[in-house]
């Protein structure tokens, strides 16, 4: 094949078999770590591979002889599977993205882990995040059609609240607090009009320490009734007709079309974060399992936190210096090995083997660990937060796909050992990056957090 072929078709054999994701393995898991690896080793060699082109990519890797490039296959997307892989096949061609979710059914979070993937990246335009915000405008958002005092607890969560209507929402709901069962004195019926369905007429209730100063500042004594072991009682009746009046300064506020559309907006900021959160590298993660435009450490101050390539270190690891033991009575000098410190980003992890897949800038790094350090940074931690039986989760695995680590150790062959001495610099053997700032310079969470 490599001397009667372009050698492009050479490479997309070798690039199925090492990253297992030739037919044969329908209905298989796939295995990240193995594509991740394959991707970097042939990206490496000069070997360009392109984004899942919805309307070119296959199940498998491919060949665009034409362009001399590999097409990203279908299986080895996060997310899709390999039901949806056949039927994205078997529907095209495609002419627009409206074209594509029109014929196929498609759930959203399908959708949208095929436009993180750049999927339509030469259908409907080269910059993704239009695509993403078009896509859930047109078929996720739902918009708010018009707003009533029941939006208020969500748009006090928004922070989009004015100072000067503040006051009113604290009106709106200080008549719950009021006329609270617990305060009721009495209800009212006038004998000479016939008795409502409610029962009464009118009901008195009474103001305690807490809410007197605030009825005091806000509202008129023209409800005011008479007096309960030294406290005002008032008449819902009377009070209500006021308390509408100041609450409908917060309603005409509702009303208004910028209101709206500021709630709008911010609501749609949310689902945003919620479903489309991060940079193109990011996205490319959680999608592609590797990095097509730059790593998300790609700006990371190696020198500042000890990082080093791998790849330039030696097989064997260096000593340097050593102390002494005592084995089966036998004093010998056992070597202390430099520890260095690598950075990247977890593809996958091997709970037997005890290893976890890193892409670092420059490959893929098996990082072994012990038994201990392992399940500790694998486990999930979760608690009881109230009485129910039902556990709220804490914090995921530091092992899980996309999460950014540094880990000191050594080089042992062909792996990375997660190791410290009590004197190494770094106090854990793994850190976890929650952020990398435009300098260069990283958050970093050194320890699990406690249930």
């Amino acid at each position: 094949m490599a001397y009667h072929y372009p050698i492009i078709y050479w490479n997309t054999a070798n690039l199925i078999v090492d990253s297992g994701s030739n037919e044969e393995l329908l209905g298989q898991s796939t295995d990240y770590g193995k594509v991740a690896t394959a991707l970097t080793n042939m990206r490496q060699r000069g070997t360009e591979i392109t984004l899942p082109l919805i309307n070119e990519a296959e199940f498998e890797f491919v060949p665009d002889e034409k362009n001399n490039r590999i097409i990203y296959s279908l299986k080895a997307l996060c997310g899709i599977g390999d039901d949806m892989a056949q039927s994205i096949v078997a529907n095209r061609p495609y002419s627009s993205l409206e074209d594509f979710v029109d014929r196929v059914k498609v759930t959203p979070s399908q959708m949208i882990q095929l436009i993180k993937a750049g999927c339509f990246t030469e259908l409907d335009g080269k910059d993704r995040i239009a695509t993403m915000r078009k896509y859930l405008k047109e078929y996720v958002f739902e918009p708010n059609q018009k707003l009533t005092t029941s939006s208020i607890d969500i748009m006090e969560e928004m922070g989009i609240i004015p100072d000067n209507k503040k006051l009113y929402v604290r009106i709106k709901r200080f008549k719950d607090y009021v006329t609270h069962e617990s305060f009721l004195v009495k209800e009212v019926i006038n004998p000479k009009k016939k008795v409502p369905k409610k029962g009464y007429h009118d009901r008195i209730f009474v103001l305690d320490d807490t809410s007197t100063p605030f009825f005091q500042e806000n509202f008129s004594e023209d409800s005011i009734v008479g007096i309960k072991d030294d406290h005002p009682t008032f008449s819902e009746k009377l009070f209500l007709k006021e308390w509408k009046k100041k609450v409908d300064v917060l309603r005409d506020w509702l009303k208004k079309s910028e209101t709206l559309q500021t709630y709008n907006s911010h609501k749609f900021k949310d689902l945003w974060n919620e479903k489309a959160s991060g940079t193109i590298p990011k996205w490319e993660m959680d999608s592609l399992s590797f990095y097509y435009t730059e790593h998300e450490l790609e700006n990371l101050n190696e020198e500042k936190y000890g990082v080093v390539n791998y790849f330039d270190l030696p097989e064997e690891p260096e000593p340097y210096d050593y102390y002494t033991r005592y084995i089966n009575g036998e004093r010998k000098q056992i070597p202390k090995l430099k520890i260095t410190r690598l950075a990247g980003t977890v593809i996958d992890s091997n709970n037997i083997r005890h290893t976890v897949a890193l892409l670092t800038k420059e490959g893929v790094v098996n990082i072994k660990y012990n038994k201990g350090q392992f399940s500790y940074y694998k486990r999930q931690i979760s608690t009881h937060l109230n009485s129910s039986d039902k556990k709220t989760i804490l914090e995921k695995s530091w092992f899980t796909r996309g999460t950014k680590l540094l880990i000191c150790g050594y080089r042992q062959d062909d792996i990375f050992r997660a190791y410290r001495y009590k004197d190494t610099l770094y106090m854990h053997t793994t850190n976890k990056i929650t952020d990398v700032d435009n300098d260069g310079n990283v958050e970093i969470q050194t320890d699990r957090i406690k249930a």
